[in-house]
């Protein structure tokens, strides 16, 4: 196994994710489940996580990159946990989010150690997920 297999499988164990690869391109798959209530109904939206890393340089920096669908209650907790982690985002560290009333979604790139992208928003999709993902709607 080369060092870019070794880098994707770790990041797939941080990640709690399956990984794929696409020519140097290291594809995490991994999944949200929302449960959406309305009076008496419950449905289940699944949103799948876009994240991937390429151009792993010698320095163990490579191209992230992220875009995940929040519900708007869930960006506050995200957003603080990224940037209270333990390991700072990096200066090149850039992120855009378009939001409507329903979704919010945030786009994220950096330069930077694959893990420690992976563990930073491993960390950040735990918060969310402890928030019990659920929508109530009258």
């Amino acid at each position: 196994m080369d060092r870019l297999e070794q880098v994707g499988e770790k990041v797939g164990m941080v990640m709690d994710a399956e990984i794929e690869w696409m020519g140097g391109e290291c594809i995490i798959k991994k999944q949200r489940t929302l449960e959406i209530r309305s009076n008496d109904s419950r449905f289940y939206c699944t949103l799948d996580l876009d994240i991937s890393f390429d151009h792993l340089d010698a320095d163990g920096s490579a191209d992230n990159k992220a875009e995940i669908y929040l519900l708007p209650e869930e960006y506050p907790a995200f957003l603080n946990r990224l940037r209270n982690y333990p390991i700072a985002l990096p200066t090149n560290y850039r992120q855009r989010l378009v939001a409507n009333p329903n979704i919010v979604c945030v786009y994220m790139k950096s330069k930077e150690p694959p893990e420690f992208f992976a563990e930073r928003l491993a960390a950040a999709l735990e918060i969310i997920e402890q928030l019990d993902g659920q929508i109530y709607m009258n």
